[in-house]
């Protein structure tokens, strides 16, 4: 019981390290178009840094963390609450590389994004996670 409880301890620093980068990338990318120059430059080169460091190896560690926690816990599978968390832990996983692409173009592009699509994506996560967090706690099904 004590592994278990160490692993769920660091499966939720996992969530927050992970949540936390991409929200954090979210903002950051938000202002790129705004910047000319070699500040534009700066602000990119801290955006693939935050993003492999933040939130891809945040992503690893929640999801092999949870995965373990799943494997410790078998009976949670036929819940239909941890089906539906997965779902949408996929679609974040699903943003994730999205926005990777969206900052690929941002790089290439820099004219063609706005700031409101990625200050839309904060709010989008934001929910997102408040759903994970509620299924989680309640386990309404």
């Amino acid at each position: 019981m004590r592994a278990y409880q160490v692993i769920l301890a660091l499966h939720l620093f996992g969530v927050i390290f992970w949540i936390g980068g991409l929200l954090m990338l979210a903002t950051l990318t938000a202002r790129v178009p705004e910047e000319v120059g070699l500040p534009r430059e700066r602000m990119l080169g801290a955006l693939r840094g935050s993003f492999r460091t933040g939130a891809n190896l945040g992503a690893i560690i929640t999801i092999v963390l949870g995965a373990l926690l799943i494997l410790m816990n078998r009976d949670v599978l036929v819940q239909g609450w941890l089906h539906a968390k997965l779902l949408l832990i996929a679609v974040i996983v699903g943003y994730q590389i999205h926005l990777y692409r969206r900052i690929r173009h941002l790089e290439e592009n820099p004219s063609e994004s706005s700031g409101g699509e990625f200050r839309m994506a904060h709010g989008i996560i934001s929910l997102l996670v408040l759903v994970i967090l509620l299924l989680t706690i309640l386990k309404p099904f």
